[in-house]
């Protein structure tokens, strides 16, 4: 076998003449290392190696590949092995930079918005929460991500995604910043986003108001209590009632529309601060059987007064299977819907409490059995949760029977977080529902802003509503989930 020999002066000609200058994808530093151990020997490591081999990879190629001359062996004979796409582009990206040194990829994070600006607040108050988009617009991945506030008493942070995590290249993680003045005067911080090997700053300010703005109670719109038989009292249901105003209000009295059924059982109102809280416990005695309703009125020195809360409930006979209501809420910031019949979860979506805050009562419910006395032929419904779409997170409801034994086998990432979430009737194939039940709708939002939802809901008024914004019917007939009872 001959010895390769120096390339002739036409050939460099030649290759000089094809050498362009394309946007290389190759991995720079792999090409260097691949150039020197399979062509720097004829061709030399020194800055002449461009002009000596070019940057033009369908040259090296024909190089690497083909005969120089005949008699002489290529690069592919003498190399078997190393000749393919990826070793191409590499060498080519080294070429093509040589003798600068490759470029390095890095990350490069920005904030969008910032700075965060509240403007003036009062003292004692909290702002609306602004949300902060960390956005990687580097070309390469961003590990260790994490963002801290040097000051959570005034810009404390909330529904952080951006804790401890990966942001690769164009992906993003977010937090939410408010501003709780406790002083008057200007304030003002820099939130910090660190990654390794680096961090970016967001700097947030407010002013602290010193003029307090007038008391004011928020509390429900309305309580639901379980089905209940006639003339038993069921246990105490609690209402949490808050000072959203600057100043302390106090509270004259409490009285209920129909006391005999919605009897006013507690009170820890009397004077509430700004910002604090108190509570009314009510308890609900029907005097006869079907729906039963009044309010419960609330007089104040606050903005507003007095302000009423509707409570309604659903009076059994002995016998006859108790109800609960399943509760719809809407989060706007995730356009997401949720049912609950689980009073203790009731009471923190309704209280706003983080991290609830953005979660509202859409005034729509319809009943289920409660579990431990549902009538024979009724089936449990399965709660279902996944958290892999984050920023968002979504729920699932199926029935036994109904797609909840088939969420179980075919969806590992769904996990069940309850198969007894309260029970319900099965529609036949037609989407008839048993006497006595009412079609409960089920719409899917086809997976729009990024995760599955779904909602129940009886009313067809609300379906056709949903479908017009694009929703989709599931279930049987015209898309009935599960049948509620009356």
């Amino acid at each position: 076998m001959k010895r390769l020999r120096p390339l002739s002066l036409a050939l460099i000609a030649t290759v000089a003449a094809a050498w362009t200058l394309p946007a290389w994808a190759g991995d720079c530093a792999a090409g260097r290392t691949k150039y020197v151990a399979n062509c720097s020997g004829c061709h030399g490591n020194t800055p002449n190696a461009q002009a000596r081999l070019g940057s033009n990879s369908t040259v090296i190629l024909t190089q690497m590949t083909d005969s120089l001359a005949p008699g002489y062996p290529s690069m592919n004979f003498l190399y078997p092995g190393i000749v393919n796409d990826a070793d191409i582009d590499d060498i080519s990206t080294y070429l093509f930079y040589y003798p600068s040194a490759c470029p390095v990829s890095s990350p490069i994070l920005q904030a969008s918005p910032a700075p965060v600006a509240f403007g003036s607040v009062t003292v004692g108050a909290t702002s609306a929460t602004t949300t902060v988009t960390i956005t990687n617009a580097g070309s390469a991945s961003a590990s260790a991500v994490t963002a801290s506030t040097p000051d959570s008493t005034h810009f404390p942070l909330s529904v952080n995604t951006c804790n401890n995590v990966s942001v690769p290249a164009g992906g993003s993680c977010s937090f939410k910043v408010a501003f709780h003045p406790t002083v008057a005067g200007t304030l003002s911080a820099n939130i910090t986003v660190a990654r390794s090997g680096g961090s970016l700053t967001v700097g947030v300010s407010g002013t602290g108001s010193a003029v307090a703005t007038p008391g004011q109670l928020s509390m429900p719109a309305s309580m639901t209590f379980a089905s209940q038989t006639v003339s038993t009292t069921s246990a105490v249901n609690s209402v949490t009632i808050t000072n959203i105003g600057g100043t302390a209000v106090s509270v004259s009295g409490a009285s209920s529309s129909n006391p005999s059924e919605f009897t006013i059982a507690s009170s820890t109102c009397s004077t509430v601060s700004a910002g604090g809280s108190c509570a009314i416990g009510v308890t609900f005695k029907p005097g006869a059987a079907g729906a039963r309703s009044g309010s419960i009125s609330v007089v104040s020195s606050g903005l507003g007064s007095p302000q009423a809360i509707s409570a309604s409930g659903t009076a059994t006979t002995a016998g006859s299977s108790p109800t609960v209501p399943v509760i719809e809420y809407y989060n706007a910031v995730l356009d997401h819907y949720f049912i609950t019949p689980v009073t203790a979860e009731v009471g923190l979506l309704d209280a706003k409490a983080a991290p609830f805050q953005d979660w509202s009562r859409t005034g729509f419910q319809f009943n289920g059995y409660a579990n431990a006395t549902a009538p024979a032929g009724s089936v449990a419904i399965c709660r279902f949760f996944n958290s892999t779409f984050a920023p968002k997170s979504s729920h699932f409801y199926a029935p036994h029977g109904l797609g909840c034994e088939a969420t179980i086998a075919s969806f590992p990432d769904w996990k069940l977080e309850d198969d007894k979430l309260f029970n319900s009737m099965l529609p036949d194939a037609t989407g008839a529902c048993p006497a006595g039940t009412i079609p409960v709708y089920r719409l899917y939002n086809n997976g729009m802003g990024g995760a599955p939802n779904h909602r129940f809901v009886t009313s067809l008024a609300e379906r056709q509503n949903m479908i017009s914004k694009g929703f989709i019917a599931e279930g049987n007939g015209i898309g009935v989930g599960m049948c509620a009872p009356q």
